[in-house]
């Protein structure tokens, strides 16, 4: 599927499975169109609206969202890649969804302050 197809078939809520390279693609696509911040606020938007046409509209989480919407950001700016393949495959902690756990402990990351608006890692430890 081309980028161009599977951000339409995201945005009509029609991809059959929304894994978290899924994610991450939909995050670059749009980040890298629209800047941090249309972007991020159309990946956000985005997702609500799939969660909704899903019937799982209890799994948005706000600090994961903005984690992963920072973490896309980052390596965009730092690792310039013209093919999500090559955007993904050039930062492995992208690549694993408990790269997230070297910033938060599970407990302060389920909590409910977390799960409703952004909150400060409560870890220290920074990607080299």
């Amino acid at each position: 599927m081309t980028d161009e197809e599977f951000l339409q078939a995201f945005e009509e809520c029609t991809l059959e499975e929304f894994h978290h390279a899924d994610h991450i693609r939909m995050a670059w696509l749009y980040l890298r169109q629209f800047g941090y911040e249309i972007g991020s606020a159309k990946v956000k938007e985005g997702i609500k609206r799939f969660a909704a046409a899903k019937n799982a509209t209890t799994l948005y989480h706000e600090t994961i969202t903005e984690f992963w919407i920072r973490l896309v950001q980052h390596v965009i700016e730092n690792h310039p890649a013209e093919t999500f393949e090559e955007f993904f495959a050039s930062f492995p902690p992208l690549q694993d969804t408990k790269s997230i756990f070297l910033h938060y402990t599970k407990d302060f990351l389920m909590g409910a302050n977390a799960r409703i608006k952004w909150v400060e890692p409560d870890v220290v430890n920074d990607f080299k």
